[in-house]
């Protein structure tokens, strides 16, 4: 029997170092390795260590996440005190824990969509303040305490109300369908070869910010800010309402909150708690959200071909993404394999996803959740907005991941000529360099030559997406942009240059036009300060129209 788990050895790390403790006591691990390192099928080796798991006498205590009025009193409390000494994101985050801990329909949930509704009156988010002002009246608000919502309701109402800035601007659109790609423009096709395998190639010459495409995720996973942004949909929304039944998801309206119930959250809602304890990363955790998703599907993926149209509204393509399983290590297929059999042991034991399922049903899950921890890595791409460090200085920050059928067919360049943007969990693709019919389109996977040397990049991307990069700064040795030739100055105003730090609307539409001349310019130049200076301008004039947090 395996030896008592102290703290430590409660998270994922440490159940797995209690396993191969064992393993190393009680078994010929050279043995065990060979015969997994011979199994081919993601369930094989999910049921290997399943087995392993047991022989071991590994549990997973559940972790219980109740509604707690005496919870939520408290953090309401605390959250009065913060509001007391003008500290509103302070109060309006406490405000929104304590509402995610009220019991349903009591007068603590009442009374925590009453104090939100003070803090958004404060910032000016009226349409949202008067929004739980109804809530809390929905929900048994005292009748003595009444007046004074009242009276903050029709404030909120005759105010002139300044219109608040939306989290991005309108999600721009492809003008030019591609008929075979349904989330591309007609400038670009999906070509293959050995050497780069499925990849982007121009259709015809590109400019700097043309749109290559717009994608919705096909599954998203919200990886931070959970008290700021909706579980479901993965937007900033600053008047969230809860589960009804767990702390650990909050929604940005009633419609989120019934479809993620109807095709996921009726799943994880029992073990979310369990997840966060266990530390489960994105990695693993929205391979079990895609597993959850797809489960009337699982009778039909043997079938699974992408047709004439790639879609990225379908699973089939997320199924058909690269897992570079064959390069992987025995080590690496282990770690994996026995994360996947604790969440099928965790979704077996403690919800309802197999009640009266078949074994197939089983198989299948287990299949894709290992399947899909393999092509994560490869493949998931963060969601981001600007979130403000200061008063006035905006950096990009992950709030979500996402899987993505055509964007996951990019691949690498430490000198990119795309990159993302985010507009809530779609994703708008966008040249940043001229790019000629017939090159291919080159996104980048956080490995930039200006910012990073070769054998670091090299080292890197071998690592975690298993080739040796050839793009142009590789081949070339191109050196770091403090040793770039050229000029730090950009030609463009100061004060314009200042306001776009601070993620001004106005500014970046000022400048943008202007910039991406000079990107064109400066091309002939590349490497250079000059090129390099000049890019990072227009990018930051096009992540100022997508996803940014104003607010707290």
């Amino acid at each position: 029997m395996c030896e008592k788990s102290g703290e430590d050895d409660e998270n994922f790390a440490g159940i797995r170092r209690r396993l191969l403790r064992h393993l190393t006591a009680n078994s010929d691990v050279t043995a065990l390795s060979k015969r997994f390192g011979l199994l081919r099928e993601n369930f094989e080796r999910v049921d290997f260590v399943v087995d392993l798991l047991e022989d071991a006498d590994v549990e997973i205590e559940l972790r219980s996440d109740p509604k707690s009025d005496e919870v939520a009193a408290k953090l309401r409390e605390q959250g009065n005190e913060m509001y007391k000494m003008k500290k509103v994101k302070e109060a309006w985050e406490l405000y929104t824990k304590s509402i995610s801990y009220a019991e349903e329909d009591g007068v603590n949930l009442a009374l925590a969509y009453a104090n939100r509704s003070a803090v958004l009156f404060e910032v000016n988010l009226h349409r949202q303040c008067l929004m739980d002002i109804s809530r809390a009246l929905e929900n048994n608000y005292p009748e003595h305490l009444k007046p004074k919502l009242f009276v903050r309701e029709k404030n909120s109402k005759n105010l002139e109300i300044e219109p608040f800035e939306d989290a991005h601007e309108p999600v721009p659109t492809v003008a030019d369908k591609n008929p075979t790609i349904q989330s591309a423009a007609g400038c670009v096709r999906v070509e293959e070869s050995e050497d780069a395998g499925r990849h982007v190639v121009a259709s015809r010459d590109i400019e700097p910010g043309e749109i290559l495409a717009v994608e919705k995720p096909f599954a998203s996973l919200l990886v931070n800010e959970l008290f700021s942004h909706c579980h479901e949909c993965v937007s900033l929304c600053y008047n969230l309402i809860p589960c009804k039944s767990c702390t650990r998801a909050l929604y940005c309206s009633d419609g989120c909150r019934e479809r993620a119930f109807e095709t996921y959250h009726k799943y994880e809602c029992p073990i979310l708690a369990t997840l966060k304890h266990l530390e489960f990363d994105k990695l693993k955790l929205l391979p079990l959200k895609i597993a959850f998703l797809v489960k009337n599907q699982y009778d039909r993926m043997e079938d699974f071909e992408n047709g004439d149209l790639y879609r990225s509204d379908r699973y089939n393509e997320i199924h058909n993404l690269i897992t570079n399983s064959s390069k992987r290590s025995v080590p690496d297929l282990f770690e994996r394999a026995t994360a996947a059999a604790l969440l099928f042991k965790l979704v077996k034991e403690h919800t309802s996803f197999f009640h009266d399922s078949d074994p197939h049903s089983r198989k299948m899950f287990k299949e894709i959740l290992l399947l899909h921890m393999q092509t994560g890595p490869s493949n998931f791409h963060q969601i981001t907005e600007l979130t403000p460090k200061s008063k006035s200085v905006f950096e990009p920050e992950e709030v979500a991941s996402g899987a993505f059928a055509f964007l996951s067919l990019l691949n690498h360049s430490c000198c990119p000529n795309v990159t993302r943007f985010c507009y809530g969990s779609t994703i708008v693709l966008r040249a940043i360099q001229s790019i000629r019919k017939g090159e291919q389109c080159l996104d980048n996977y956080g490995y930039h030559h200006a910012l990073m040397p070769k054998t670091e990049r090299q080292k890197y991307l071998k690592s975690q997406y298993y080739f040796d990069c050839a793009c142009a700064a590789c081949a070339d040795d191109w050196p770091l942009y403090d040793a770039l030739p050229g000029t730090d100055d950009v030609c463009i105003d100061e004060t314009l240059l200042a306001q776009l730090s601070s993620a001004d609307v106005g500014a970046a539409e000022a400048v943008l036009e202007g910039a991406l001349s000079k990107l064109r310019d400066s091309e002939g130049s590349i490497p250079s300060k000059d090129f390099c200076q000049i890019q990072e301008v227009v990018k930051q004039c096009f992540a100022v129209f997508a996803n940014k947090r104003r607010m707290f």
